[in-house]
């Protein structure tokens, strides 16, 4: 009894397998079609790699020369800018301060100088005149009584009342070369070497000043080159630190991120293993990923002769990360129909001399 009860639990076992065998993918809804149409390479012999939209003048992220309260912002994102624009303010109220003060000590280094220039003065002439005239009559009055007294050695004069005498009237000689000697020296007016000094101190100033100018002029961040606002990251009222170093922060940190996107170009970043196929002026085409797929022609530029890190994933599962690609840029030799945002990614295949082609991969 065991025996056939074994049996047909078997044979009911093969009948359930082969009933669902036979039903398997009936009733199951169909696979969608993909959301977009594959890349296909578009060249019989050539080989793929991913590229990057990027401006004219690559992405340029604007930082502050010194780290500072940013006070005001003065342009937004989308918006054309030329040259030596103003695109934010740092506050400069302290400096401001600094200046009032400077040209204030430079006001008075100025009025000493004009001071030293106008000397003599016309009041301070008829003083020293005088002395000299006062001088002058006191040296004649000495000088008559030595004769009296030398005409009266006769007479009993002593010798020491003589000596007295001639050393009143050495005196009085002296004093009227003192008094010459002063109103000479105010006539000549300031010594040409103080002039100098005068001179050098109002440059001084002036050096001060044009130099606090400059650091004021410095707190207004302007635009290094014409081209598009294409990120803010800043308002006013935030403390500005530093400049963004490296390409994986520069959307994120940089205060604002400018470039010229009148031009764009596509660089496209080819493994090292297939770096050795490239030729110069190869042909080669991009294809816009998404729905709105489109190969548009490139222009071959130049080969960067330096093998770099892989820094700009894709997030694709098969994409390796341990490998050193080499940058190519090319040129849009046609206009494209979809819209191009620097900073998107291409599918970017290069055609190669079909002797160096690689071989095709092994059937599974």
């Amino acid at each position: 009894m065991v025996k056939w009860i074994t049996i047909v639990l078997a044979l009911l076992g093969v009948a359930i397998a082969a009933y669902a065998a036979i039903t398997e993918g009936k009733g199951r809804p169909p696979a969608p079609p993909p959301a977009a149409p594959p890349s296909v390479n578009p060249f019989a012999n050539g080989i793929a790699a991913t590229g990057v939209i990027e401006p004219l003048s690559r992405v340029i992220p604007v930082g502050t020369p010194e780290p500072g309260l940013v006070t005001a912002v003065l342009v937004s994102v989308g918006q054309n800018v030329t040259i030596g624009q103003p695109l934010l303010q740092l506050d400069d109220r302290l400096l401001k301060s600094e200046l009032t003060r400077l040209q204030a000590q430079r006001a008075v280094v100025a009025a000493r100088g004009a001071r030293l220039d106008a000397f003599p003065r016309a009041e301070s002439l008829p003083p020293l005149q005088a002395a000299l005239l006062r001088a002058q009559v006191q040296l004649a009055d000495a000088q008559d009584r030595l004769n009296d007294l030398t005409k009266a050695t006769d007479g009993g004069v002593p010798q020491t009342e003589i000596g007295r005498q001639r050393f009143a009237v050495q005196a009085a000689q002296a004093e009227l070369a003192r008094a010459q000697a002063e109103l000479d020296l105010t006539n000549a007016g300031t010594w040409r070497e103080e002039l100098k000094v005068s001179t050098a101190e109002l440059a001084q100033a002036d050096a001060e000043i044009d130099a606090l100018r400059q650091r004021l002029d410095r707190l207004t961040v302007r635009a290094p080159i014409a081209g598009t606002i294409l990120k803010r990251n800043v308002e006013p009222g935030q403390y500005a630190t530093s400049v963004p170093t490296g390409p994986s922060n520069l959307a994120s940190t940089a205060l604002l991120v400018l470039a010229d996107i009148s031009t764009l170009r596509v660089r496209a970043r080819i493994d090292e293993e297939d770096a050795p196929l490239l030729r110069d002026n190869a042909k080669a085409a991009a294809r816009v990923r998404g729905i709105a797929a489109e190969t548009i022609p490139l222009t071959w530029r130049w080969i960067e002769p330096l093998a770099e890190a892989k820094s700009t994933l894709t997030g694709a599962t098969t994409e390796r990360i341990d490998t050193r690609v080499v940058e190519v840029l090319f040129d849009l030799a046609s206009p494209a129909k979809t819209r191009l945002i620097s900073g998107q990614v291409v599918d970017v295949f290069v055609e190669v001399n079909p002797d160096q082609a690689p071989p095709p991969a092994p059937a599974p």
